[in-house]
């Protein structure tokens, strides 16, 4: 168990059908406590604690109502339709826990590579991430120092996660807030194999990125990983068409 690391996931009722195996995924891998932020949630399902927003508010607002309650020094961010497919790498992630613990400076370590042009390394399997990014900052697997998470979505925007308009997006404007408040990050990169066009796999943290693409189940990319899980969990792909 890592010291001072809570999971948080990101969630809403919509998604309700992914809450049992993404839950018991995190339960299955994960003694650290996990945190689910939604609307509503089915208390039957094992976690730490259920911290509710409104789902009347944008979704700057009903995060920050709910990162604000987190004590854990650091988190693992995720959304529910990452779903982890196989045993993490705990030794690296406790590696990893201990770089953002020595190193106050960087505020985040992402989990898998995504299209990231640069080549500026930190370690044998961390790289930086440059600030120029388009996507500096991204709703994708990381390690955060909740502080820092907390901080973004207090100094941006009132926007909602996506929409049809770019700069009326919360992901896309964040990442001018993050870049203004000096923060910096890292990536793990081990040589994984590219899934998909925008991102890789990763070695210390199998996950699904993502188990759904506008809402139909991503078979295209994830078919072997989520038919294994569909089998342990019972996963009905009929309520959702998939890609």
């Amino acid at each position: 168990m890592i010291k001072n690391l809570a999971i948080i996931t990101n969630t809403n009722s919509v998604n309700s059908d992914l809450w049992k195996v993404h839950c018991n995924q995190v339960r299955k891998y994960f003694k650290e406590p996990h945190y689910v932020f939604s609307d509503t949630f089915n208390t039957s399902i094992k976690i730490k604690k259920f911290i509710p927003y409104n789902k009347e508010e944008k979704f700057r607002t009903q995060f920050l109502s709910c990162i604000g309650q987190i004590e854990e020094e650091y988190c693992l961010y995720l959304n529910e339709d990452y779903l982890i497919y196989d045993k993490p790498d705990y030794k690296k992630l406790q590696e990893y826990v201990n770089v953002l613990e020595g190193n106050s400076c960087l505020s985040f370590i992402r989990l898998a590579k995504g299209m990231d042009a640069y080549d500026i390394p930190f370690s044998n399997t961390l790289q930086y991430l440059d600030c120029r990014n388009n996507y500096f900052f991204s709703q994708t697997a990381s390690l955060w120092r909740t502080s820092h998470l907390l901080l973004i979505h207090k100094y941006g925007p009132d926007l909602h996660i996506a929409g049809k308009v770019m700069n009326e997006q919360f992901e896309v404007a964040a990442s001018d807030v993050a870049r203004s408040l000096g923060i910096q990050g890292l990536y793990h990169y081990d040589g994984e194999s590219k899934r998909g066009t925008h991102h890789y796999d990763s070695k210390v943290f199998p996950y699904t990125a993502s188990a759904l693409v506008k809402g139909k189940w991503n078979l295209s990319e994830y078919g072997t990983e989520l038919q294994k899980l569909k089998q342990e969990h019972g996963i009905d792909f009929s309520k959702r068409s998939h890609c």
